[in-house]
């Protein structure tokens, strides 16, 4: 579906890029050898644990280049998403991410934009081949999450069976699966790779997590939402990379001030309250440093910046050691190593 769309509106671009439309012909071989190409693709090879930013912004902020929170992990043999916010799978598609291995969904929480494109995610990793029920894990909650999502798909599910057969959509890997943990918990792990959660600070939201990703010798840990909280940095001692949620309270205040002299309803009492539960950018750097972190990057972006200019307020503050990441910014790890190897969109 989604992958199909991309794949023709890369072919088109393709075409349209030769400058050479006027001729039905040459359209045609434009389009089906670009085509060719996109649908022939796949994800580039692994080495280690390659951390992918499917989505980097909050509910503030107006940047449509930005999908909500998604943080994708792939290595050799496994595939994790951790949060699924809207527009999240389009990042994965253009990505070219493995769906039909998908081992699993990892929640933070449970607010709409980290939960938001489960829906997608699910099918599009059942229609690719996935043959057993995608497990949705999170706390205390996600069985509510995952039944209301599976509830209002039912339909659609039973339709897709009936128009492209059971033996290409297998029915019992349609619906999702809701693993509940309590944080703290080892939440997965097998002889190469090892999920553990852990509380974060996100009130008035309980439960909220983070994750911890070890995989030989490397590791990533993903905040969620959460204010820059020890249990946190306690869990992120001496790991390759972090990714934080961050707010940067310089441009807050100044959207604050200007949403009260404009009399916006709402506005001004909704963005003063999300400062108590999302992590001051300027509190980050020196616990990540005390913990060891080799390389902080923030992520969930309170507000979201929609340009060039508004990510150097955003940065104002920061060493430029620290990244403020964009939707598809690759984090290449290789095993038993300190390397990182960044790759910018």
């Amino acid at each position: 579906m989604r992958r199909i769309a991309s794949w023709l509106g890369l072919a088109a671009l393709l075409a349209a890029g030769a400058g050479l439309t006027s001729c039905a012909a040459v359209e045609d071989a434009l389009f089906d050898r670009g085509l060719r190409t996109a649908m022939s693709g796949s994800m580039p090879p692994v080495d280690g644990m390659r951390v992918l930013v499917c989505g980097s912004a909050s509910p503030l902020g107006n940047d449509p280049e930005r999908a909500q929170a998604c943080i994708a992990v792939v290595t050799p043999e496994h595939f994790l998403l951790f949060d699924v916010g809207a527009r999240s799978p389009m990042r994965m598609a253009q990505a070219r991410l493995p769906m039909a291995r998908l081992t699993g969904v990892f929640l933070t929480h449970f607010h709409s934009d980290h939960i938001a494109g489960l829906p997608d995610v699910n099918l599009v990793s059942w229609v690719q081949g996935r043959r057993e029920g995608l497990r949705v894990y999170g706390g205390e909650g996600v069985d509510e999450v995952v039944d209301g999502f599976n509830a209002a798909y039912r339909l659609d599910r039973k339709y897709r069976v009936a128009h492209h057969g059971s033996e290409l959509l297998p029915p019992a890997a349609g619906p999702m699966t809701a693993v509940p943990f309590t944080p703290g918990d080892v939440v997965w792990r097998d002889d190469l790779l090892t999920v553990t959660s852990f509380p974060v600070e996100h009130p008035p939201i309980t439960p909220a997590v983070g994750f911890r990703v070890d995989y030989r010798g490397r590791s990533v840990v993903i905040s969620g939402d959460t204010n820059a909280s020890e249990s946190l940095f306690a869990a992120a001692q001496g790991a390759d990379l972090l990714l934080h949620d961050a707010l940067s309270r310089h441009m807050l205040d100044t959207m604050i001030d200007a949403a009260t002299e404009l009399e916006i309803p709402a506005l001004p009492h909704i963005m003063t309250d999300v400062i108590d539960y999302h992590a001051d950018s300027l509190t980050l750097e020196e616990a990540a440093k005390r913990a060891g972190v080799r390389q902080l990057a923030l992520y969930h972006l309170v507000p979201a910046p929609p340009n060039a200019i508004a990510e150097r307020l955003f940065r104002r503050g920061l060493s430029g050691e620290t990244l403020l990441v964009r939707d598809l910014h690759t984090f290449d790890l290789p095993p038993d190593s300190t390397e990182i190897h960044i790759h910018a969109p």
